[in-house]
């Protein structure tokens, strides 16, 4: 059984002690940003990089400290816990993973230009995915021109596009392959406009156009197989996504416990009425239990035990993560009565935020399906190697685009928010 407790303890105390008065500042001008639809101020984003945040889980090429999934994972829910902006994780999440993936292509050149910057917060990074259509079904297209490309189409939402000052770009090429490269937003022909989200309204969230971007060949960051390139993207985010949230999901548990317990009623302390405790109780059971299942995630991944593409462990702990976050909100709300509606300015912005985690990385019911369908296929066969190659095919589909090329990537579930 995986005991983590030591490890838990030392990672909210360096996270107190190294971002804590940071994330707290971040914090404090949330609820008028939220207003405003405002991403967290620049030199406050800098100071993120400058103070290593960024920097931690990646490798020592980029300046990075190479933390293990596992401590990432708890870094993300102890920022989760102690900054009230719950956007900020998730902008910092994607520009680490970009700056991850620049740093996997083992490219000095692009490693210089854009890891590094990303990692000491001097450079802005998104993922530019999503288009509100299937993968096979981009209208972004990459063509050829000369000795390099000229990249045209539209990206519907990209998290933290405001403040990105580069884009990793999932278009598709003239044969209708998926390919990833790397746009600069002061590249001619780039458009950025910001985006009106229901919730992560301060996540900087943005569309961008494309409009005959030429784009030299040295950006081109997965010319064979950006479909599979995009959907390890996915798969890490499955578990990023819900760290941070359980944080604040532990957040509002202790807010709750707190205000109820100077709260009376008929001369009674609410904290002390039988359904109150038992609502307690139910959050309480809801956040370590979803504890417990990210931390079994994160591990397989820090051991690398997990599947790249789609992990079942993975997308399960993900799943299950997110039911029990938004349970424990409901439950809040139910608890806090009045004060939960109309007292603060916080629990029905974090109730918004995190509407969408039950859509992002594969919405819930598709991962529901993607899980049955590997519950089925494995059925009576004891697990191994071969086995799991045999129920991905079944589950999946064959692992070939369209178009003939290899691309050893699920036909099912691709999308990030394109359902």
């Amino acid at each position: 059984m995986l005991d983590v407790t030591d490890r838990r303890a030392a990672v909210a105390n360096l996270v107190q002690a190294r971002w804590g008065d940071l994330l707290a500042e971040i914090g404090r001008t949330v609820v008028e940003r939220d207003d405003a639809r405002l991403p967290p101020p620049p030199d406050l984003m800098a100071a993120t990089g400058s103070t290593g945040l960024q920097a931690f889980p990646l490798p020592p090429e980029a300046g990075g400290e190479d933390a293990d999934a596992l401590t990432w994972g708890m870094i993300l829910e102890q920022i989760g816990y102690h900054c009230a902006d719950s956007a900020l994780p998730v902008i910092i999440n994607h520009q680490v993973d970009i700056a991850r993936f620049v740093c996997e292509s083992g490219r000095a050149d692009l490693i210089e230009t854009y890891a590094i910057p990303i990692a000491q917060g001097r450079c802005g990074a998104g993922i530019a995915y999503t288009e509100n259509a299937d993968a096979f079904s981009f209208r972004t297209v990459l063509r050829r021109k000369g000795d390099g490309y000229v990249l045209a189409g539209y990206k519907s939402y990209v998290t933290g596009g405001q403040i990105s000052d580069v884009f990793l770009t999932y278009p598709l090429d003239e044969a209708g392959d998926m390919q990833a490269c790397l746009v600069q937003s002061d590249d001619p022909g780039v458009t950025v406009r910001p985006a009106e989200p229901m919730g992560m309204r301060t996540a900087g969230a943005a569309s961008v156009t494309f409009d005959d971007v030429p784009l030299p060949a040295g950006r081109v960051l997965e010319a064979n197989d950006g479909l599979t390139h995009a959907q390890r993207f996915l798969s890490n985010q499955r578990l990023w996504i819900a760290c941070a949230p359980l944080g604040r999901a532990q957040a509002v548990l202790d807010d709750c416990a707190a205000r109820l317990a100077g709260t009376v009623r008929y001369g009674e302390r609410v904290a002390e009425l039988k359904n109150v405790e038992a609502s307690l109780g139910r959050m309480f059971v809801a956040v370590e239990t979803a504890r417990v299942m990210l931390y079994h995630a994160l591990s397989r991944v820090a051991d690398g035990r997990a599947e790249p593409i789609f992990d079942p462990v993975v997308s399960a702990a993900k799943y299950f993560a997110v039911e029990q976050i938004r349970f424990v909100l409901e439950r809040a709300f139910g608890v806090l009565g009045g004060y939960g509606f109309y007292g603060t300015p916080h629990l029905g912005r974090y109730m918004r935020d995190f509407a969408g985690l039950a859509l992002v990385a594969g919405t819930q019911d598709i991962l529901e399906v993607n899980l049955g369908a590997g519950v089925v296929a494995r059925a009576g066969r004891p697990p191994s190697r071969a086995g799991f190659e045999e129920d991905y095919e079944r589950m999946m589909g064959p692992r070939h685009s369209p178009h003939g090329a290899d691309t050893s990537t699920p036909q099912m579930g691709v999308d990030l928010l394109n359902r």
